[in-house]
Parts: structure tokens; sequence; C-alpha cells
């Protein structure tokens, strides 16, 4: 059972995924958010810096934006690793030059935002790319059928020059779904290039990331039976986006309404106990975030081996859920309890990939190594926490 919960509260907007009841997902947005991540706009190169092959751009922000020869090449010349006279950007492109760009990684404290040409306008069903032929299916979609039908219905509805990233939620819809999500995003590709070539000064173009956009194309499923929203005015702009999904409105919190409040006051607690008695201690660095399992209070009632799997086995689905809750990203390292057990390793990788599927992310796991950790990289969601 799949339910999103919207909850304005002072200045914070919260949205949680609830699984079962759980809180499995969180996004935390404020009067002050100012995310840019997916935006497009109309920029000039600022700056060749071919040692680093890049360049910083300005595309009207505080600190300049950085685009990677990568970034700057056409699309299927980075797939046919094609190379362009060494790479040198300033083969590439000219200091002055405008471009069409899209944020693909937000500034930090030190650094503007990472950008790239490679146009990306996600929809319901798939993920449109224009000035490019490629065509990938989700690999979280296993069905080989499955995946010829949808890979035949996006080809015979693309026009010359555009590829798409079909989505998961795409899987087992009909096609007339699927052709209105790809009109759709025909529609508001050639808008932004109509606002684009407007003329050649340097502005936003297209805003990426509205927050009602964002909930029913992300959060919002197939599998998802119940909206729960405290806002009067969200609640009815989303209402008029809803079919078969039932929608409720409340004044009160919702997290105090479905008790969840003390749930949510310890997300971010490093030491998070299981129904066991076992605990999962979680450290964040630099390089990577480390995840040890302690048995804690629990004993068990068999033989060592035994208990230790059934330690192992909890720990392993809540640790799935908790890279989610805290979103977090990159190397990710489990040192679970020692196990003698290959059978029991195995078992434990299946329950790790089988949660995995329920995340929205890119998440690729590895065996076990000899010093008993399983290594995993996690591909970190926008919050705008």
């Amino acid at each position: 059972m799949k339910s999103v919960l919207v909850n304005k509260k002072g200045e914070q907007l919260i949205v949680c995924v609830l699984e079962d009841e759980k809180i499995a997902e969180r996004y935390i947005f404020t009067e002050y958010t100012n995310s840019i991540l997916g935006n497009i706009y109309a920029c000039r190169v600022d700056k060749i810096i071919d040692g680093m092959q890049a360049a910083f751009v300005d595309i009207g922000t505080e600190k300049r934006a950085f685009i990677s020869v990568k970034d700057a090449l056409p699309k299927i010349d980075v797939v046919t690793e094609k190379q362009l006279q060494n790479d040198k950007m300033s083969f590439v492109l000219k200091e002055g030059q405008p471009l069409l760009v899209q944020v693909k990684k937000e500034p930090t404290d030190e650094k503007g935002a990472r950008i790239s040409t490679h146009i990306t306008l996600p929809g319901k069903y798939i993920v449109l790319m224009p000035e490019t032929n490629i065509i990938t299916i989700s690999q979280k979609i296993e069905n080989e059928s499955e995946k010829q039908r949808l890979k035949e219905i996006v080809k015979s509805n693309l026009e010359k020059n555009y590829g798409a990233i079909v989505r998961t939620e795409a899987e087992n819809i009909d096609v007339e779904l699927i052709k209105e999500d790809i009109v759709a995003l025909f529609k508001l590709w050639q808008e932004i290039k109509n606002q684009y070539e407007k003329d050649d000064s340097v502005r936003l173009i297209y805003s990426g990331y509205e927050i009602i956009d964002f909930i029913m194309r992300e959060l919002v499923d197939k599998n998802t039976n119940k909206l729960y929203i405290n806002d009067k005015t969200m609640f009815e702009k989303i209402r008029d986006n809803l079919t078969k999904l039932d929608a409720e409105f409340y004044e009160e919190d919702l997290l105090e309404k479905f008790g969840l409040h003390t749930e949510y006051s310890r997300i971010e607690d490093r030491k998070v106990w299981l129904k066991c008695g076992g605990q999962i201690v979680i450290d964040k660095t630099e390089a990577l975030t480390a995840i040890d399992i302690n048995s804690g209070k629990y004993t068990g009632k068999e033989d060592l081996e035994t208990t230790i799997f059934k330690v192992n086995s909890e720990a392993a689905i809540e640790i799935m859920r908790q890279l989610r809750l805290k979103d977090i990203g990159g190397i990710i390292v489990i040192d679970f309890i020692d196990m003698k057990s290959e059978e029991h390793k195995e078992k434990i990788l299946d329950i790790l990939r089988k949660e995995a599927k329920k995340d929205r992310s890119r998440v690729s796991i590895h065996e076990f190594t000899k010093l008993n950790l399983v290594e995993m990289t996690r591909k970190k969601v926008h919050s705008a926490n």
C-alpha cells in the first residue's frame, strides 16, 4: 500500500511517500527553496579552459556554470566515442558563443552549477531527448516482450532526431497514454526552442522543478492509491490533474493526524533500531557512507548462524529504506554481521536487489567482499532539503 502525504506547516511544505504506513521518502520545500536543477537557460560561453577540457558559462546566476567537453559535444558523438581533435574545448565551443543548456547538478558554496547541452524533458512515461536518436528502456523493466513493445511504441511515435528514455512507470501502460505523453513533451520542447530563438540574451527559459509537477510526475505512480493534502490551494490544483487516484483534504497537520510525528523526527538519526532488537548505524563521510549492523538486544532462539542471518535480513530491508529516506548517494559500504553460509549471503543480496527495485534512483549492488562487506552505489535523488 502506497500513499503520498503533502503537509503544509508554516513556511515548509513536507512531502512524504508512505509505504505500508511508514515513511519511505521525504522532501522538504520552503518559500526560500530556489532549486535550479533541470532548469534550461539561454547562456553565453564566458571562458574556455583547454587544460581542464571545460568552459565556464554565464547563465545569469551568481556563480558561472561549468560545462565539460563531454557535455558540450553532441550526444551522438559521446555515444559513439567520437574524438574531436584531442577533445580540446576550444575546438568545440568559442568564447562568446550562445548556448541552450540544462542544469544537471546544483551549485554549491564553492562551485557553480554543472550544465550540459544534452537537454532532457521528463514526462510521466518517457524522458524526451532532442537532438539524438537513442532509445533506451528502464533497467527495472525486466520482461523482454514488454521492453520490445515499449520500444516499438516510442520509436513509431518519435520524430526524426529525437530519442527517449522509457521510464519504469510505462510498464504495461496503454499505448494511447504513452502517445499523449510524447505529444505533450514535443509541444514543450517546441515552446522552449521558440523562446530561445527570440533573442540572444542570457536568461532562464524553462524552470524544471515545479513542486506540483514533481509530485505528480515523480512521486505519484500506478501503485499510489491515496493522496493526502492539507493545503487548500495545492489540493485544488492537484485535484484537477487526477482521474483514478483518490485525494483527500484535511486542515490539520498530517504528520500528527497519521501518527507519524515521532517517526519523522527521527529521520536524521544515525542509529536506527530494528524490530528484532538489532541496530544499524549510518555514518556519512566525504568519500562514502559506511553502514554497520549490530545484533544489539537480539539473541535469537536458534543457532548463532540463523540468529545472525535474521538480523542481517531485517537490516538489509531497513537499510534500503533508509537510503531512500535520507537520500544517500555515492559509494555505500555495508558491514553485515559475519556469515559463514554462502547461501545466506546470496539471500541477503537478493533482499537488497528486491528492495532496490522500489527506489526511483539507480542502485548498483556488488557481491560480498572477502571482508564480508557489501559495496553499492546509488545516485542521489534531488530534494530541496
